[in-house]
């Protein structure tokens, strides 16, 4: 298993949200459907808070190439929008952070101005969301460090673990399935690599009996990861950079 000490969150990976933050939702949200493809609106364009359902959203802004540079990955369990909501709770505002469904979206939604009242009901709502913005961020500055200073087979390697943390705990010695049903080009975007690199890197592991699919669930050896096994922090990992 990695050492706890490599991460204080799983990168990319977006923390679940507490379990009195979702009971907000659903208890007040509205049930909310997104295509896939389709940008998540909030902010301004918006004023409103999604927790997700259901279905899988990147996270990021577009470069000056169009490219979807990607901050986290959002799964069931996790908000969009209330960002927006902490940083201004008394008007929407808006920021140039886009959330984009790449598998179709369920979610309960919440006016902003509602949100904001459910957590200011309670001192002890306010602290749990503000611990909660905190390790969110910590999962944002870790993804970005992941990007800008591993190469892509380590960035690859490392996103691979996240998705299984987020779920369950990794099974030593045998196949883990990977929850998350993501294509070839999500697992590029999030890496910040392109679609034909991940590819040969998944066709290279398959090869050597790293990975294999089962259907059409991805399925990884616990062995895959032991590159990165036993390094106390990103700066370690980072030195394993191919020449």
């Amino acid at each position: 298993m990695l050492e706890q000490t490599i991460f204080q969150t799983a990168p990319w990976v977006m923390p679940e949200e507490p379990r009195e933050i979702q009971d907000i939702f659903r208890s007040k949200g509205k049930p909310v459907r997104f295509s896939l493809g389709e940008m998540i609106p909030h902010g301004i364009e918006k004023a409103a808070v999604h927790l997700l359902t259901k279905g899988v959203v990147l996270f990021g802004y577009y470069d000056a190439g169009d490219r979807l540079q990607v901050f986290n990955i959002l799964l069931p369990g996790r908000c969009v929008g209330e960002f927006d909501a902490a940083a201004c709770p008394d008007r929407p505002v808006a920021f140039p952070i886009n959330a984009a469904c790449v598998r179709p979206v369920e979610a309960l939604s919440l006016d902003h101005c509602e949100y904001v009242s459910a957590l200011r009901s309670s001192t002890s709502l306010m602290e749990t969301a503000m611990r909660s913005c905190i390790w969110k961020h910590h999962c944002t500055m870790e993804g970005m460090i992941c990007n800008y200073t591993l190469p892509v087979e380590m960035r690859l390697r490392v996103l691979l673990y996240s998705l299984i943390e987020a779920y369950y705990r990794l099974s030593e010695g045998g196949w883990n399935p990977i929850p998350v049903p993501l294509s070839v080009t999500a697992f590029a975007t999030v890496v910040s690599s392109n679609r034909s690199w991940v590819s040969r890197l998944f066709s290279q592991w398959s090869s050597e009996g790293l990975l294999k699919k089962d259907g059409r669930m991805l399925l990884v050896h616990s062995s895959l990861f032991d590159p990165i096994r036993g390094n106390k922090n990103l700066r370690e990992i980072a030195r394993t950079r191919a020449a």
